[in-house]
């Protein structure tokens, strides 16, 4: 199963509160530094019926909460 990596101050779907696919946090001294996520095309929650990849940007992009 193919990932990609992204940093967490990019603005990408893989670090959206609206990202729908399998992603975890990497940690660096113990604060979040990045998330990867599963490669492919997965559901927006924020836009109905549209699909994104991980590396995706949309005027809709909202931080995941769980890297704050």
């Amino acid at each position: 199963m193919a990932h990609g990596v992204y940093r967490i101050t990019e603005k990408k779907c893989a670090t959206c509160a609206y990202w729908d696919g399998a992603r975890s946090i990497d940690f660096v001294a113990n604060k979040p530094h990045s998330v990867k996520a599963e490669a492919g095309s997965f559901n927006c929650l924020a836009q109905s019926g549209k699909t994104a990849t991980a590396a995706t940007h949309c005027l809709r992009y909202h931080l995941w909460e769980k890297i704050n």
